[in-house]
């Protein structure tokens, strides 16, 4: 293989922060939630039910894009929740979405996740879905989220798995970081689940729960059976048609709640975190 040369990290950071703040990305980011893909469908359900039980007190959901966790969790009125983001127009629809729904108690605040304007031991609790996994620099941000919880406060965010990377690798090498020839867009943070666990660990937050879940996106053992890019897509939409059956789309996140969450992280190329701050 031609090596690819791939942005510093820094580079990486500022440019997908200017992608996701760009005119327009947060209507994008709102069309792509709500889309009528059921694979993605099944995907938010999983997400918005670990969080809705792990997630309660002052929270703050950080990086919350058009407010898909902010919203839910501002509906139990014994919760308090600061919804931050890096883009503007983010928390601009997010704020809109939320006033459709009744809801005025949520705080907005423009902000990096990787330099909370916060003191030490301040949140109950910190959700994190799709973000920390798409920045090099992301043991800088799981560090600035410990900082700012208090003792004994949860941490729910999700991670790419570099466990499943490095062994559909080992069947085809064509996955992952090194074989990407975008240096900034495609990036996501391949982390095996052990290297997390220890960075974790170091920083004081203990994992209460591993959940692999997400088994029909971008899976790369269906990569490798359907051959190519064109039979991953056939095949893949054949799946989200017949998962768009309610019944099968229930029982599918019930798997993945009750039974599919216990496979290794090498099975699926997502897992989800519940930590705890010692």
């Amino acid at each position: 293989m031609i090596g690819i040369v791939r942005s510093s990290d820094e580079d990486i950071r500022r440019k997908k922060m200017e992608f996701w703040s760009r005119t327009g990305a947060a209507v994008e980011y709102e069309q792509a939630i709500k889309s009528k893909n059921s694979i993605n469908q099944i995907k938010n359900l999983v997400e918005l039910e670990i969080v809705l039980k792990n997630v309660k007190g002052f929270i703050l959901d950080a990086g919350t894009g058009t407010g898909r966790f902010a919203i839910p969790l501002a509906c139990n009125p014994e919760n308090v929740v600061v919804a931050l983001d890096y883009s503007n127009e983010m928390l601009d629809l997010n704020r809109k979405l939320s006033a459709q729904q009744g809801i005025n108690t949520i705080e907005y605040v423009q902000g990096d996740i990787e330099h909370l304007k916060y003191p030490a031991d301040y949140f109950d609790a910190i959700v994190s879905i799709t973000v920390v996994r798409h920045f090099p620099q992301w043991q800088n941000i799981l560090k600035e989220y410990a900082r700012v919880l208090k003792p004994r406060g949860k941490l729910v965010f999700e991670m790419c798995s570099g466990d499943h990377i490095v062994l559909a690798n080992r069947i085809s090498p064509r996955f992952g970081l090194r074989f990407k020839k975008d240096g900034f867009y495609n990036f996501e943070a391949e982390v095996p689940f052990d290297n997390l666990h220890t960075w974790l660990d170091s920083i004081g937050i203990d994992i209460e729960d591993r959940l692999t879940y997400d088994f029909l996106n971008n899976n790369c053992f269906l990569k490798i059976v359907t051959i190519n890019d064109l039979g991953y897509k056939i095949v893949r939409k054949a799946i989200g048609l017949i998962l768009r059956l309610s019944p099968l789309k229930r029982l599918m996140v019930w798997m993945e709640l009750k039974v599919l969450r216990y496979f290794p992280p090498s099975f699926s190329y997502n897992y989800m975190v519940i930590g705890q701050k010692r």
